[in-house]
């Protein structure tokens, strides 16, 4: 008889909606409001008073709002240790209140839109009473349909097959590569320290500069899978950039390589080699059938001796 398994404390599919909506909601006000660029150039009044801001700043607090207010109430609804009515009417609430705090920031906006001076009403009451019903009823509607239930899911088909073959659990492996902590502070400070005087000049060049440094680190870091149908490289571990079947290998053997042999940090293709390596150290070379490799960063030798074992027991081999 087979072992219950754990129960997860989080729902991932509705984590994933809890994160994912509210910032695709402030994505879409940033985007939205700043078609009013030309009819606000004094600035606008937040909902809350005050001095005027700049149209990117007042969207900016807008939207920093809504993700913060969405994230942090919706994502409370995937916890599965919550009662199943308590998820429900958590989930919903989490939709009302960052679509109300969108209609607010929007009814501020439409309200100040085309003055040149400050307006007598700061809010437009149509805007902010259509924006909180459409709200209300969306969150009723969330909470009424969200199904507080785990999914089965590729993962469950996937865990099921290691447990009913306990050859396919030899024959996984996945591990992340990523640059050493000292490299990623320093990368972080390159872009926020520069930062914090090019948004003196520009909101945009300071905005500019933390993204390089983010998407720095995430050319640094990848995901390697490898299964009985061959191993891939992901990048952030989203975007497919290297891998190789199974069929296609001679060989792999994990020892510890130089990334200054294989043309440097992250994705390379060097000498009729193609690597990834976020560091000098561990890794597995991979030789195929064309007389071609592939070189694989891994965090230590053992990781890289688990690799080295699974491809070289399916080398050559189809799944």
């Amino acid at each position: 008889m087979l072992d219950q398994p754990l129960r997860s404390p989080l729902d991932k599919r509705a984590l994933r909606f809890a994160i994912g909506f509210p910032l695709a909601l402030a994505l879409a006000f940033f985007a939205a409001g700043f078609t009013f660029h030309n009819e606000v150039p004094q600035g606008v009044v937040l909902p809350t008073g005050g001095y005027p801001l700049a149209l990117p700043a007042y969207l900016a607090v807008g939207a920093g709002a809504i993700a913060l207010a969405g994230v942090g109430i919706s994502s409370q609804g995937a916890r599965t240790v919550l009662p199943r009515l308590l998820r429900r009417i958590v989930m919903g609430a989490g939709m009302s209140i960052q679509l109300t705090i969108a209609a607010l920031f929007a009814s501020a906006l439409a309200a100040q839109a085309g003055t040149s001076e400050a307006p007598s009403q700061r809010l437009d009451a149509t805007v902010l009473a259509m924006g909180s019903g459409a709200a209300v009823a969306l969150g009723v509607t969330l909470a009424m349909s969200f199904k507080p239930d785990e999914q089965w899911t590729r993962a469950d088909d996937a865990e099921l097959g290691r447990v009913l073959d306990p050859a396919l659990a030899a024959d996984s492996v996945e591990y992340w590569v990523h640059p050493r902590s000292s490299v990623v502070i320093m990368i972080l400070l390159l872009g926020i320290l520069p930062a914090m005087f090019l948004g003196l000049l520009s909101p945009w060049l300071g905005v500019a500069s933390v993204a390089a440094a983010l998407i720095a680190i995430g050319a640094l870091s990848a995901l390697v899978t490898a299964d009985r149908s061959g191993v891939k490289v992901r990048l952030a571990g989203l975007l497919p950039v290297m891998g190789a079947a199974c069929v296609d290998m001679d060989a792999a053997v994990a020892l510890n390589v130089s990334a200054g042999r294989h043309g440097g940090w992250g994705l390379r293709h060097h000498s009729g080699s193609a690597s990834f390596l976020a560091a000098s150290g561990a890794a597995v070379v991979v030789r195929l059938n064309d007389s071609t490799s592939l070189v694989i960063g891994a965090p230590n030798l053992d990781t890289a001796d688990v690799l080295e074992a699974l491809l070289n027991r399916r080398a050559g081999k189809r799944p």
